[in-house]
């Protein structure tokens, strides 16, 4: 007799009928215990509610409570990431309190904040912009309703007996009591951090300096620093600042901030030009921001003596040389020459800074006497070389040693730039110097007179 493998032997676990291998459901606890369960989490739910309030992103407006609710279900739990119930009530409108559903989510890195949620019909919303929905509604609905008592009571009072009236009184009392019993575990809800415009103004100003990046020295325009080619000047390119917001978005936030900032920028910032957006920036600002103008600079170059005398000359120099522009039509040079000389007359300066780079020493005393003249007054001049300040001893400051009259100046632009054109009309170029003579001899007073340098501080 052959005997083949044998098949493995299986032997069934033994399992008994009363002694459950898990254990118990939740089905099976007390009905004590169950609700005991549900307290313990209700509160540790409240407990991360209350972190919430104490660093939240919510309105700046609201002030009210928010409370959990004791669901009727005593198998419901409680959790982060779970729908919750909760009451909320409002500080200022303690008729009306509202049930919503929030959902709060923890925090996902060190040092963030929790997360809340608000159901708001089918979908929902930010604790933000739900609160501030609600503290809109309330003033509404607090404005309405005064005006419905107010109306209800005109309509009413005679017609109420005095019994009537105490009944009204006791029942609206005892409904008040029971609307301000507040529910256990009740969360104050209300802006975490101050009002901004309720600051002091020396914290808003330095809020928003930082906000605007704001640094002191601004450039309205940012083209070509000369009109015409030059080999050695290049674009003139400048990193724009990562700010938050820009200086037209802060002015715009509410009209408090405008009234008090737009000064304030004035009155505080240097503004530097160069050939261009000069005469725009004063057209835009305005008459009251003009006024509060106190810090400009200007970095014309080397055409700076040209420019001068083109745009902000005295009239009788500029009548003499009458520099070409080329505008179509030619009659614009005019208009835009007395725009800007217009507009100028109202600066009254505390500091006019020119950049010396590229100018000539010889036109130096020529183009400040020009900038000085075309200001309604200037306290203080002070000469910088590309941003770096230099003193009474620079070499560039040599033609102001010499105290020259309109009559010499005139005469030393006409005996350089006489064979050049665009510093001079034809009719000037073909002139000769004993004709320049006696057309300055015309306006005497004038071209004889010499600056008063004691004038000029430097700060």
């Amino acid at each position: 007799m052959v005997l083949g493998p044998r098949k493995p032997v299986s032997i069934p676990a033994y399992t008994s009928p009363t002694k459950p291998l898990e254990p118990p459901p939740t089905a099976a606890l007390p009905t004590v215990t169950k609700w005991l369960i549900q307290e313990q989490y209700r509160r540790v739910f409240a407990k991360h509610l209350t972190r919430w309030a104490s660093n939240h992103d919510s309105s700046s407006q609201f002030h009210g409570k928010i409370a959990v609710i004791a669901s009727p279900n005593i198998d419901e739990t409680y959790g982060l990431g779970k729908s919750v119930k909760c009451d909320l009530a409002y500080t200022c409108y303690t008729e009306v309190r509202k049930k919503i559903v929030v959902r709060l989510f923890p925090p996902r890195t060190a040092g963030a904040r929790y997360a809340l949620v608000v159901r708001s019909g089918s979908g929902w919303m930010s604790a933000r912009d739900f609160f501030n929905k609600e503290h809109s509604l309330m003033i509404q609905a607090k404005t309405r309703s005064k005006a419905f008592r107010e109306l209800w009571i005109k309509e009413t009072r005679p017609r109420i007996s005095t019994a009537a009236k105490q009944d009204v009184e006791v029942t609206s009392r005892r409904q008040k009591l029971a609307r301000e019993a507040e529910p256990k575990n009740a969360i104050t809800i209300g802006p975490v951090f101050h009002q901004f415009l309720k600051l002091p103004q020396e914290i808003q100003d330095i809020i928003w300096v930082n906000a605007a990046g704001l640094t002191g020295m601004f450039r309205p325009c940012r083209h070509r620093t000369s009109d015409v080619p030059v080999p050695h000047i290049h674009e003139n390119f400048y990193p724009k600042s990562n700010s938050p917001i820009t200086i037209s978005t802060m002015l715009r936030v509410c009209k408090f901030v405008n009234t008090h900032m737009a000064p304030w920028i004035y009155r505080t910032t240097r503004f530097q030009f160069e050939l261009t957006g000069f005469t725009n920036f004063l057209w835009i600002s305005g008459p009251v921001n003009r006024e509060n103008l106190r810090r400009v600079t200007f970095k014309f170059s080397s055409l700076a003596p040209l420019h001068c005398l083109r745009w902000l000359s005295p009239d009788p120099v500029f009548l003499l040389f009458d520099p070409p522009a080329y505008t179509s039509p030619h009659g614009l040079q005019y208009f835009w020459r007395c725009q800007i000389r217009d507009l100028a007359r109202e600066l009254n300066l505390h500091t006019l800074t020119l950049d010396l780079q590229g100018i000539d020493p010889t036109y130096v005393q020529m183009v400040v006497r020009i900038l000085r003249r075309s200001f309604g007054s200037v306290e203080y001049v002070r000469f910088v070389e590309d941003g770096q300040g230099i003193d009474e001893s620079h070499w560039r400051l040599q033609g102001l040693q010499e105290r020259k009259s309109w009559r010499t100046m005139c005469r030393e632009w006409f005996e350089a730039h006489k064979a050049d054109g665009g510093h001079m009309s034809d009719q000037r170029r073909w002139k000769t110097p004993e004709d320049l003579e006696k057309d300055m001899d015309a306006n005497m007073d004038f071209f004889d007179s010499v600056d008063d340098w004691q004038s000029v501080q430097m700060p």
